[in-house]
């Protein structure tokens, strides 16, 4: 990820994933098609899912609509101090606990890297035929 501020708008993208409402793939999709599938795998399980699973488990979620992007980041970046100045211990809790956001977040995850491979093959055969096409154009 090139900056903060590229970082910052896929976390909120990725956020929406966590609201209580329906996902909205092609929302999340135009932002993180910009990104390699690593790092939008990296920031949705190891940014935003620590910080934005207990809305999407809670019965009554208190956000419904979007994340405020300004406190999303401000927490994500708690979690990363956080993660950082860890012990031992709290290292192998951390593992359990991200190991369970993936068995939660499974089946969103496949539809968002699918969504995102197909949208990356979309823009390269546009790009490959608008490149073919100039030459015939003259």
């Amino acid at each position: 990820m090139e900056n903060n501020l590229d970082k910052h708008k896929l976390w909120a993208a990725l956020s929406y994933v966590f609201v209580d409402t329906k996902i909205d793939y092609r929302c999340i999709v135009g932002v993180a098609k910009n990104y390699s599938i690593e790092e939008v795998e990296f920031a949705f399980f190891e940014r935003v899912a620590p910080v934005c699973i207990g809305n999407m488990l809670t019965p009554a979620p208190p956000v419904w609509w979007f994340f405020d992007e300004a406190q999303l980041v401000s927490d994500i970046e708690i979690l990363i101090q956080k993660r950082s100045r860890q012990g031992l211990g709290w290292k192998c809790v951390s593992a359990v606990v991200r190991w369970v956001i993936r068995l939660i977040c499974k089946s969103v995850w496949a539809e968002i890297k699918a969504e995102v491979e197909k949208a990356k093959v979309t823009a390269d055969v546009y790009e490959k035929r608008g490149r073919g096409n100039e030459g015939k154009r003259a």
